[in-house]
């Protein structure tokens, strides 16, 4: 394949990787008025997000054996069809129920697209350096739609209703159709090894239940439905182990785990993604119902992270050329702990300065180890496996995400909640003509807060904006501090684990 080539195949898996990182945060922008509209509750807001991350993670491995097998080309093209469908599906939704269920759906193309993107990449740049290079590529332009889904939902909303960031899909998804037709190659792994459908089933059940656990159990508490699931990620995950140790031809072997490169690479990528989409999660509330920005300035707001994460991707690989991948991992690591140490410090009347600060660090950490992180894993598995490492990686991704939304969103609301009644109590006989009804969706959340105070004096709307402002900031520090703790965690076990230089495995 020529160098042209070569690079216009990065140029279309880009295009297709773009259009479901932007979906990713296009959303986030759209919550408060899709509260407001579809009368969602906070933990159907969390479905909003959440449906998509748990369906792509249990679908990732099977998907990415497909690819191999069958044809990564066809697995890229099959998965933005699906999505393409179930965003137009969602953009006519009327009820939240049907939404989440779309996003499920979308969730289940974007498990062939993403992995289908970087193994492509990886059949077309055998070269290490040219390799690491495009990799970079590849994470900046996944950082740079971050940070324009945000942006571009904001500009939607502004004149739109909600159901705008669903129809902005469609006609991106056929734009890649055609291109991926004409210019991206199709491959396959020779060997066509027969396909493990007990180890995906098991993989798929199990990885479904996790998620669906860590998204519950903050708010439903220990519940026969929480047990139950809990219980069922344990056993389908152990058996999951089990069966994969024994087959002739597993899902995921399980002597990866033994390569100290692999379980670094993907302890690293899960950290990424736990603190992106943490953080992207409420964030976007605190600067619209906090510092009263609109859904578009809150879009240009978040923009710093996205830049720091686009350009230091782009320079990561020649970095860690000149002073080794594990320096680089555990400096952007190290970063994204400052950063967020730094948003710790925010209070409801902070300049924005502060805010851009904050994002712009932990956006260039999260640039720094993103690429090395992935080609850590990629390097880890022969070539021709080349969709099972991707699907590793993005679905290490995913879980981190997903983890990053139910754990730090969920001490977000714990500690909004916890203030509230702390207010409330102190309030005394001086609420006890306040309806039941207002109390309770004070107590549900910010974006619930916010709904009634449009329906009060300007002088009572002022006081109980205070309140839940500094509510929600209250719990968003502790969020921050969490987040911080577990980035340094992350960069201690890269600086024991990372290896200096990678070397990838014998094909």
């Amino acid at each position: 394949m020529t160098s042209r080539r070569r690079y216009a195949v990065l140029i279309v898996v880009s295009l297709a990787l773009a259009l479901i990182s932007l979906d990713n945060t296009i959303v986030n922008v759209a919550l408060p008025q899709l509260q407001e509209e579809l009368a969602a509750t906070t933990s159907e807001l969390q479905w909003v997000v959440d449906a998509y991350s748990v369906m792509f993670a249990g679908t990732l491995l099977l998907a990415g054996a497909l690819g191999d097998r069958f044809g990564r080309r066809r697995a890229l093209m099959i998965g933005l069809v699906v999505f393409g469908a179930a965003s137009a599906a969602g953009g006519m939704a009327s009820s939240v129920e049907v939404l989440i269920a779309c996003r499920a759906v979308m969730g289940i193309g974007g498990a062939f697209i993403m992995p289908a993107t970087l193994s492509i990449l990886a059949q077309a740049f055998t070269n290490r350096d040219e390799r690491a290079k495009a990799i970079g590529i590849w994470a900046a332009v996944a950082g740079a739609a971050v940070g324009l889904g945000p942006i571009v939902g904001g500009a939607l909303l502004e004149r739109f209703s909600w159901s705008s960031v669903f129809w902005v899909n469609p006609p991106l998804v056929v734009l890649a159709l055609i291109a991926t037709w004409f210019i991206v190659p199709e491959s396959k792994d020779p060997a066509r090894p027969r396909l493990d459908l007990v180890g995906a089933a098991l993989s798929t059940v199990g990885l479904v239940a996790l998620v669906m656990t860590v998204v519950e159990v903050p708010d439903q508490g220990i519940t026969a439905v929480t047990v139950s699931l809990a219980a069922t990620a344990v056993v389908a995950l152990t058996c999951f182990v089990l069966w994969e140790r024994h087959v002739a031809h597993p899902l995921l072997p399980m002597n990866l785990f033994g390569q100290s490169l692999f379980r670094v690479a993907i302890v690293s990528v899960g950290l990424v993604y736990f603190a992106l989409m943490g953080v992207m999660f409420f964030l976007p509330q605190y600067l619209q119902l906090v510092q009263g920005f609109s859904p578009l300035q809150s879009g240009f707001g978040v923009l710093p992270g996205a830049l720091g994460l686009f350009s230091a991707s782009l320079v990561s690989p020649a970095l860690a050329a000149r002073w080794g991948a594990r320096t680089i991992v555990v400096s952007g690591l190290l970063l994204v702990s400052v950063g967020l140490v730094s948003a710790t410090g925010l209070t409801t009347s902070s300049a924005y300065a502060h805010v851009g600060l904050s994002l712009g660090l932990m956006g260039l950490g999260l640039g720094l180890v993103l690429p090395q992180a992935t080609n850590g894993i990629l390097s880890s598995v022969p070539q021709q496996k080349s969709g099972l490492g991707s699907a590793v990686n993005d679905g290490m991704g995913e879980l981190g995400g997903s983890f990053g939304v139910a754990i730090l969103g969920s001490i977000v609301a714990v500690f909004y909640r916890n203030a509230i009644d702390a207010d409330l109590a102190a309030a005394g006989d001086a609420i006890a003509g306040v309806p039941t009804s207002t109390i309770d969706a004070v107590r549900e959340s910010l974006a619930s807060a916010a709904l009634i105070m449009r329906q009060l004096p300007d002088s009572d709307a002022e006081m109980l904006r205070s309140a839940t402002g500094s509510a929600f900031v209250s719990g968003m520090g502790w969020a921050f501090a969490l987040g911080a703790a577990i980035a340094c965690a992350g960069a201690v076990y890269a600086w024991l684990s990372f290896p200096r230089q990678m070397v990838a495995v014998a094909e």
